[in-house]
């Protein structure tokens, strides 16, 4: 795909720019639909809220969110809290507003890109994904960092367009800050390295030594500024147990060559579950497509154009993963004539799509692949939409070859864990309340004597947070001091905890030798908490898969039945 390179006209850019800001408003009312009842429910979000803490009390950030996440994600939790207090939404409007943010980011990304009207199906593409919006309405750091990765790309373009003092600055900041979410934003910096490694393979006249000082010579100030904008983190992490130790942990999560398809097929499966399904992608594509024409103006795209056109949108709302393959037809193979630009997002892509499937098969993990997919699937609506395209140079194989051929990859995939699956009508949907944990602590915490010596907790960190220091809690670190027992405390146990422990049934058989059960309070664990409980868990259905309910336990009397 060739970036456009004419420059647009005024009311083009007045057009794309309010069809955006639709989008945006559009976006905003999609993740933010529901809000009094989203609450807490992954594992991480407990500990990104009580991290975020860190602004209300007098011990700063709490050394236990070192293994989840770099200060970024908690640091924003805790601003929120000052402005509106403490509570899980006040959490969860961080990544709310990332994830609107988002929407304006990948257009101006598109725009820089591909041209006029890209920003415009961009933005649409963004604004209704179902997988973005599903982890933008959680306490998670996935959301942010997307925007930030996302922003890390723009500027890497500029950087490789013009290489100065401006420009690295600027690159290594937001290279810092993406770090600063997630232990994965040096990819950002990685990619702008590799595409200007690449860039002048192609292109001769980026060959000559001054060329290459200048790239490289500012490349080198953006490593620095990116590491002067992460050294506090890091000395903080070597305070707190060293950073030797916090790689170690992370290398536990590592695959290996032999985990890598099954990874990938994993990712994709769970690609297709937190799509939304039908109506979602029925309501984006559509909408991508009239933005690219209120952009543009109406122009009758040619034959050959209007059957790329269809082939796209017909993968793209029947199968979940197309945007996926678009990015390998439209990012993969940029073609020896491709702008610095697009190659970054080439690099950026491949580079992605090879990394993340080597570590652990959580979902969130393919969020910046799939934004990227946005974009590519953007600038393939730009590049089939051309009056006059010519058929000769349609059937180049970077052209509708690779289009048909990923499409009907795409088709075949939907097809085939459509067909595996089975019915999964059971499953909480992308905009269902996420409030059952807070409501079911609350009811808890209401049957709990005022006169128990105690609370002793097994459950998710977002316990721990809604309980708040209430009831005398003491959080357990697994199920084998339950099951000795021992003193007048209560219990709360969280069977989503529980599992984590070994064999629910098993644990939970022996917990009650010890100790009665008063009460128990379902809760349901969200779509993208499942998958990452059980990664496998969107290949299959399961009656009551997402049940995860507090049990309210107190010790039994000696000789008590």
């Amino acid at each position: 795909m060739k970036p456009a390179e004419n420059r647009p006209s005024v009311p083009s850019i007045r057009r794309e720019a309010a069809f955006v800001a639709a989008m945006t408003a559009l976006g905003l009312l999609v993740r933010i639909w529901g809000l009094g009842r989203l609450g807490l429910v992954h594992f991480d979000e407990g500990m990104y809220a009580i991290a975020g803490l860190w602004p209300l009390g007098a011990g700063g950030m709490d050394p236990l969110v070192i293994p989840y996440a770099p200060a970024g994600f908690p640091g924003l939790v805790g601003l929120s809290y000052l402005l509106l207090g403490p509570s899980d939404v006040a959490a969860i409007l961080v990544s709310i507003a990332a994830g609107t943010l988002a929407v304006p980011v990948a257009a101006w990304l598109a725009r820089r890109t591909f041209g006029p009207g890209a920003g415009a199906t961009a933005a649409a593409l963004a604004a209704v994904s179902g997988f973005h919006v599903a982890f933008s309405r959680m306490a998670l750091t996935d959301a942010t960092f997307t925007l930030a990765w996302l922003v890390g790309l723009v500027v890497g373009q500029r950087f490789l367009e013009r290489p100065g003092a401006a420009s690295a600055i600027v690159l290594g900041g937001a290279t810092g800050l993406a770090q600063l979410v997630k232990y994965s934003g040096w990819t950002a910096g990685v990619a702008v390295m590799l595409a200007a490694a690449a860039i002048p393979i192609c292109d001769a006249s980026r060959r000559t030594r001054a060329e290459q000082a200048r790239i490289w010579g500012w490349g080198l100030l953006a490593a620095v500024v990116a590491a002067l904008v992460y050294a506090p983190w890091f000395r903080f992490v070597e305070a707190h147990g060293g950073y030797a130790g916090l790689m170690a942990h992370h290398r536990g999560y590592l695959g290996s060559a032999a985990t890598w398809l099954p990874h990938w097929a994993l990712q994709m499966e769970q690609l297709g579950a937190l799509s939304g399904g039908f109506a979602w992608n029925a309501a984006g594509w559509p909408l991508g497509l009239i933005g690219w024409a209120v952009a543009r103006g109406v122009a009758r795209p040619s034959r050959w154009g209007l059957g790329g056109i269809g082939v796209l949108s017909v993968s793209a709302i029947a199968a979940p993963t197309t945007l996926w393959w678009v990015g390998l037809a439209g990012l993969a193979f940029p073609g020896r004539e491709a702008s610095p630009r697009l190659r970054l997002l080439g690099v950026a892509w491949v580079g992605l799509s090879i990394l993340t499937p080597f570590y652990h098969p959580y979902a969130r993990l393919w969020l910046p692949i799939q934004a990227l997919g946005w974009i590519a699937a953007a600038g393939l609506v730009g590049e089939w939409s051309v009056p006059g395209l010519d058929p000769r140079a349609t059937l180049r194989w970077r052209r509708a070859p690779m289009l048909v051929g990923c499409c009907a990859a795409a088709m075949v995939q939907a097809l085939v864990t459509a067909t595996s699956v089975g019915p999964v009508e059971g499953r909480p949907g992308l905009l269902a309340p996420s409030d059952s944990l807070r409501r079911a602590t609350a009811l808890a915490l209401a049957d709990l004597p005022e006169a128990a010596p105690g609370l002793r907790v097994l459950a998710r960190p977002p316990v721990t947070f809604y309980l708040a220091g209430r009831g005398g809690a003491r959080v357990e670190a697994d199920a084998e001091g339950l099951l000795r027992g021992g003193g007048g405390a209560w219990a709360l146990v969280d069977l989503a905890q529980l599992r984590q422990s070994g064999e629910v049934s098993d644990l939970g058989a022996r917990l009650l030798e010890r100790w009665e059960k008063v009460g128990e309070y379902p809760t349901t664990l969200n779509l993208p908490t499942l998958l990452d409980v059980d990664p496998g868990a969107a290949a299959r259905a399961l009656p009551g898969e997402a049940d995860a309910p507090l049990w309210l336990l107190r010790p039994r009397r000696p000789g008590g039945p």
